[in-house]
């Protein structure tokens, strides 16, 4: 790694705009963006490169943030006909007919999370303990922040903690216990 301190990179929906709400409670961090936070890593030159970043700029945290006025969210719960973009579909499969914007927010972030612990995406970072991921879910009309806990992800990253001891943690999450 390039330097002593670790560097943070934000995962954030463009639309939402939120660079600068995040800047002023985080300070300087690295941002990339997808329409709803919705990440498509399986582009394997993609992954690279961003794996490339991630190594050179020493981030050691990333955060995938979810606001609850995003606007791809307000819209999966009001219609039932959705656009064409990749993260409607995406959104549109885990709505229910009770799903509220903080909900419907909440849902997407966790399985955001669980798709980027896979061992193809982040997994052997998050096992090696050289990456940790954690999701916000904000509200940037009331200036709130809140994290949003994923048992799978506090289970995989327990077993790297353990790993010191000799004890081990198994990893093996289900869809069914976090959504």
């Amino acid at each position: 790694m390039n330097s002593i301190f670790s560097n943070q990179l934000f995962l954030v929906c463009p639309f939402c705009q939120m660079e600068g709400f995040i800047r002023k409670h985080f300070g300087n961090v690295f941002f990339l963006t997808s329409p709803a936070s919705v990440f498509d890593f399986e582009d394997d030159a993609y992954l690279k490169e961003v794996k490339k970043t991630i190594y050179n700029e020493n981030i050691q945290d990333i955060y995938l943030v979810g606001d609850v006025s995003c606007q791809f969210v307000r819209n999966a719960l009001i219609s039932r006909e959705l656009g064409f973009c990749a993260c409607e579909q995406f959104i549109g499969e885990l709505r229910s007919e009770t799903d509220t914007p903080v909900s419907l927010t909440e849902k997407l972030l966790k399985k955001q999370l669980y798709e980027l612990s896979a061992e193809r995406i982040f997994g052997s970072e998050l096992e090696k303990g050289e990456l940790q991921l954690h999701a916000l879910m904000t509200s940037k009309a009331e200036n709130l922040i809140s994290p949003v806990y994923c048992e799978f992800l506090q289970r995989m990253q327990l077993g790297i903690e353990k790993k010191a001891n000799g004890t081990r943690l198994e990893h093996v999450p289900s869809l069914e216990l976090i959504l």
